[in-house]
């Protein structure tokens, strides 16, 4: 067996990844305020309607019974010396209005060795989901960690039961890697396969037109605000331009 090494001229490490302020059109996302978000991350995830253990089902937590129990969970996220960082969601109403809290995604299992990190712990209250706020969230945590901080992968990681978890990491360009069987025994004492799914820096450039085509404002209904272009059309459509230009680009073979 012959292996082959990519090697990898002039890496660096990274450094730790942080949470940041970044700013959409629909959505802005900052790092965890623990006293002053938790109290609303509360009620934004149905902490108010005791929704919210169902919403976070998929985490294989101990149900959380009163926001001090979201907020130990929060603490545990934040490692910043590590790399782990906590991002809180807001929709982005109006200049004059504060912009509510309407979701969460926190870097984990970041490796700044290796320039690897994930996006987990993600959880979107009923005003986010299905959303263009969500997914312009996702890009924007995406291009933080790709582009801005230099990192090689960034991953998602789910139940293989969590079918719209799956969904959606394809839906936003990731590539399904395999399962993990047996991967973990849950806090609700079942079995958990994990989805490995990841994006590189290789693929950014593609994965960044793609988002930013489907967030231009034309490519939703003026009247409705129904898309036009689904994300993963404008995506294989780019796929497919680029491998044109590759066949095009071609030598023809010589004849002897």
């Amino acid at each position: 067996i012959i292996a082959f090494t990519m090697k990898l001229n002039n890496w660096t490490p990274c450094l730790p990844i942080t949470a940041a302020t970044l700013i959409g059109q629909h959505v802005r996302i900052d790092p965890l305020d623990i006293t002053k978000d938790v109290p609303q991350l509360w009620d934004a995830l149905g902490g108010s309607d005791d929704t919210i253990n169902e919403r976070l089902h998929w985490y294989g937590i101990a149900a959380l019974d009163s926001p001090q129990d979201l907020k130990t969970l929060l603490q545990s996220l934040e490692r910043p010396t590590e790399g782990w960082a906590v991002n809180v969601m807001r929709l982005l109403v109006t200049e004059e209005e504060e912009a509510p809290v309407i979701g969460m995604a926190s870097y984990i299992a970041t490796a700044p060795e290796h320039g690897t990190t994930e996006i987990g712990y993600v959880a979107h209250g009923p005003t986010m989901t299905q959303t263009t706020a969500a997914t312009e969230a996702h890009y924007l945590l995406a291009k933080h960690a790709i582009e801005t901080m230099g990192y090689r992968r960034y991953e998602w990681k789910c139940d293989s039961q969590n079918k719209p978890s799956r969904n959606t990491a394809l839906r936003l360009g990731f590539q399904y890697e395999g399962c993990f069987r047996q991967h973990r025994v849950t806090a609700h004492g079942t079995n958990r396969d994990t989805c490995w799914f990841s994006m590189l820096d290789s693929e950014w450039p593609q994965h960044k037109t793609a988002f930013e085509t489907w967030l231009n404002p034309s490519n939703f209904d003026a009247d409705d605000g129904v898309q036009r272009r689904r994300l993963d059309d404008i995506r294989k459509d780019a796929t497919q331009d680029v491998t044109l230009v590759l066949e095009d680009a071609t030598p023809a073979p010589r004849r002897c």
